[in-house]
């Protein structure tokens, strides 16, 4: 073999070695197989796509704040978020967490969220300019900066428990609505279903519905933040990564 062959060789060995790098670093293989990345920077798949089973049984609500949409002023309102509830794949996994409400006067439709993060959530559906408001969180007040921003976007009074589970939030709510006429929105983001575990979103979703039977007069918001995150992505995979679930729970025409 003579030198300007070896030269040849190695120049197409370095090219070779060239293509599968870039094979690798963007991607390129099967999706299934890839290596993993942190959650936000993996792509998404089934993103932005709504199977015509879930746009022919739910009302369908674009990006904007879900108060916008459905606003009655002449009631008082809470409005919940409940973090990890995502959108699945699997239509009767919907099915099955809207069941939950289906002995309440009810509205289940999926709503459009932006980015998979619980701050951005709050932000879009708790920012409005509505009096006597108070905010809630069973966590701590320095998450996320959370007592920063929920000044910034209009709470006049807020609550925040350490370590407080659904019920006692619930609990909370419930003494609020009872003894304090002057306090017309109330805000509350969960903290159990954050795992991604199903039992707890359902448990979660029951003290919900049995609160909202019990006080008829109030019309209730209740939706995701967006999917599961804080989990194994085999988990993750199973929800659409836009899409969250919505109910307004006793609503005006109901």
């Amino acid at each position: 073999m003579n030198k300007r062959q070896k030269i040849n060789i190695s120049v197409f060995a370095v090219f070779v070695l060239v293509l599968a790098s870039f094979d690798y670093l963007l991607g390129v293989n099967d999706p299934s197989n890839r290596f993993d990345k942190p959650w936000h920077l993996q792509p998404s798949f089934h993103e932005d796509s709504l199977s015509q089973q879930y746009r022919d049984n739910y009302i369908i609500l674009d990006k904007n704040a879900l108060y916008q949409q459905w606003y009655d002023s002449s009631r008082k309102k809470i409005f919940i978020l409940i973090d990890a509830w995502g959108v699945p794949l699997n239509e009767g996994y919907l099915d099955a967490d809207f069941a939950h409400f289906a002995h309440v006067p009810h509205v289940f439709a999926i709503h459009q969220r932006l980015a998979n993060r619980t701050k951005h959530a709050e932000l879009v559906e708790f920012r409005n300019r509505l009096k006597n408001n108070i905010y809630l969180f069973g966590g701590d007040s320095s998450e996320y900066n959370r007592l920063e921003y929920i000044r910034e976007i209009g709470f006049e009074r807020h609550l925040f428990c350490q370590k407080c589970q659904d019920e006692k939030m619930l609990a909370m709510i419930d003494s609020l609505v009872e003894t304090n006429d002057d306090i017309k929105v109330i805000a509350w983001t969960t903290q159990s279903s954050r795992s991604g575990n199903r039992d707890s979103l359902y448990k979660s979703l029951d003290l919900i519905a049995n609160f909202a039977e019990r006080h008829t007069d109030i019309q209730i918001t209740v939706q995701g933040t967006h999917r599961p995150v804080l989990c194994e992505s085999k988990v993750r995979n199973l929800y659409k990564s836009h899409w969250v679930p919505a109910v307004v729970l006793n609503p005006k025409n109901k």
